[in-house]
């Protein structure tokens, strides 16, 4: 149980989307595809659209990562530093996630306070689902309690949005604390009273700790329309969905580690199995597709 996590709260599909429309002709017109198991890009239901990594993005930073999947284009970057553990937390170190929105993203989001809350809210959901105690092992982040710990700062950039937002965002974090090498620190306690605790860096890369993750959440939202299941949807097909639901799978056991409901739509109990089946066989191959991105990038 400890394990596993449910996102009670519910948003609206939109608020993974930048507001748009679409004209009931176009509704109807991917309506009748649907039913007929045919997407307008050609895709089967369960297709995911082609993933494009591009590891070591901003060279200034930690470890970072730009994917793009279709129309939609996320920019992840990590930075580290040590600090002085929170009072509340000391001996463990802090993971933050930050989601930022170019302004390209949406007329829609040309409203500054729009954008900030749409962010804020995508900062959230993304630390909630992706970067919990349970998938982050906080307390191998600090080198000494009270003294010395790691601060983790994770910023995200949405540049482009063309659906299944959520799914990119994790994908794109999943890569960028996969690659993430923590530089190896020694502390050195003070001899004499009165003396400061010293630190010794080796920041040679064979040196350095991995980031500690316990798991790899992998999210794969399943959108419910016309009674039919679709993986990887547009944004035009969010607009059409009647639920959709994310399921964050882990990418190391394929266990189902998290569920988040997205709208209002109630999804099917009844198809619940088989829907969380095919989940964990599509997060299986992101899985493996990840892990190919990265070992082409050591060798």
């Amino acid at each position: 149980a400890d394990a596993f996590s449910w996102c009670g709260s519910c948003h609206n599909a939109a608020s993974m989307q930048p507001l748009q429309r679409i004209s009931e002709s176009q509704r109807q017109f991917l309506l009748d595809g649907v039913q007929q198991n045919l997407r307008s890009d050609g895709r089967g239901p369960f297709d995911y659209r082609r993933v494009i990594f591009e590891l070591n993005a901003i060279p200034t930073s930690t470890s970072s990562c730009r994917l793009r999947a279709g129309e939609t284009e996320v920019l992840v970057a990590l930075k580290c530093d040590l600090v002085k553990p929170r009072w509340t937390q000391s001996d463990a170190g802090q993971v933050q996630v930050t989601v930022d929105c170019a302004p390209s993203v949406s007329v829609a989001l040309a409203d500054s306070s729009t954008a900030e809350d749409w962010g804020r809210r995508l900062s959230v959901l993304l630390e909630t689902l992706c970067a919990s105690d349970s998938v982050i092992d906080r307390k191998a982040l600090c080198l000494l309690p009270k003294v010395f710990a790691w601060e983790v700062h994770v910023d995200v950039l949405v540049l482009s949005s063309g659906g299944n937002l959520l799914d990119s965002l994790a994908l794109a974090l999943c890569a960028v604390l996969s690659e993430t090498l923590l530089p190896k620190v020694d502390v050195i306690e003070a001899m004499e009273e009165g003396e400061d605790v010293q630190l010794k860096v080796d920041d040679r890369p064979e040196a350095g700790m991995r980031f500690p993750m316990k798991q790899l959440p992998l999210c794969v939202t399943v959108a419910e329309i016309s009674g039919k299941f679709l993986m990887d949807v547009t944004s035009e097909e969010e607009m059409c969905a009647e639920a959709m639901l994310c399921v964050v799978v882990d990418g190391k056991t394929g266990d189902v580690i998290g569920l988040h409901k997205l709208g209002r739509g109630l999804v099917d109990v009844s198809a619940m199995p088989a829907m969380l089946e095919r989940c964990r066989a599509t997060a299986a191959a992101l899985a493996q597709q990840l892990d190919r991105e990265l070992s082409q990038k050591e060798n």
